[in-house]
């Protein structure tokens, strides 16, 4: 099975020399928007009145999507914004379900910072996005246009973040996504990174 739009993210995040992750609260939001638009392209959430609503009420057997899904559940017509305030959790429960099975060691040191047992494999999940996100090649499904909007928006793949190419440069991918819903997450997203680094001084 393949990864979560999230793992891939977060693995591509991962600066291959120091271990560390780059522009992590960039990140974060990034990280939910991607477990919010795989929901989205699963059919599990949708968009009702700018604000998501869930389709099913069925488990899925991922305990972190399902952890959304019963979020959602609770605060019925809560607005998407919203939802990308306390995103650490999604990033913590990620990088710890990496190390749980295997795939992420822990460095030490004071900061977060881990190695990856077959970096090669995020290098070139790297590289393949960048080559969508540059219309090098098109993508080959929605998933492949959200992770690389995401990529870009956050800066996941070692550049600085560009949140406002969701609007400008990537927005001809952004529209390949198709989904209503999937738009919604990601540009919003998008949205939240840009305005979160022109208040701590970084430029979307």
């Amino acid at each position: 099975m393949p990864d979560r739009i999230a793992t891939d993210l977060l693995r591509m995040a991962r600066n291959p020399v120091s271990g560390r992750l780059r522009h992590q609260a960039s990140l974060e939001v990034a990280i939910r928007a991607a477990l919010l638009a795989e929901m989205a392209l699963n059919g599990q959430v949708v968009d009702q009145v700018n604000a998501p609503s869930v389709v099913s009420d069925e488990p899925t057997g991922d305990r972190i999507v399902d952890a959304i899904r019963r979020a959602v559940e609770q605060r019925p017509n809560v607005m998407w914004l919203r939802w990308f305030r306390h995103v650490r959790v999604d990033r913590k429960a990620l990088c710890a379900e990496l190390v749980e099975s295997g795939r992420w060691e822990p460095r030490p040191g004071w900061r977060a910072a881990f190695t990856d047992a077959k970096p090669d494999e995020a290098l070139v999940l790297g590289f393949e996005t960048n080559r969508v996100a540059t219309y090098d090649r098109a993508p080959a499904d929605a998933r492949e246009a959200v992770l690389a909007v995401l990529a870009v928006a956050c800066g996941a793949t070692g550049t600085r973040p560009r949140p406002a190419a969701a609007r400008r440069d990537l927005k001809p991918i952004v529209e390949s996504i198709g989904d209503h819903t999937t738009q919604k997450i990601v540009v919003t997203a998008s949205n939240v990174i840009r305005r979160a680094r022109r208040v701590t001084g970084g430029v979307g």
